[in-house]
């Protein structure tokens, strides 16, 4: 098999773990909000 290149198909060592959650900085931190309409949130959340 090695000379051929053929790999044998069974499950990896840790296949199933997943990677670590990306955590997103909170970007209006420190932001003063003074007047009407200053941010906008919006919802992409597909249903």
């Amino acid at each position: 098999m090695r000379v051929m290149g053929t790999e044998a198909t069974y499950p990896k060592p840790r296949l199933s773990r997943g990677t670590a959650p990306r955590i997103y900085p909170y970007l209006l931190r420190g932001l003063v909000i003074d007047r009407l309409r200053q941010m906008w949130g919006a919802d992409i959340t597909y249903i």
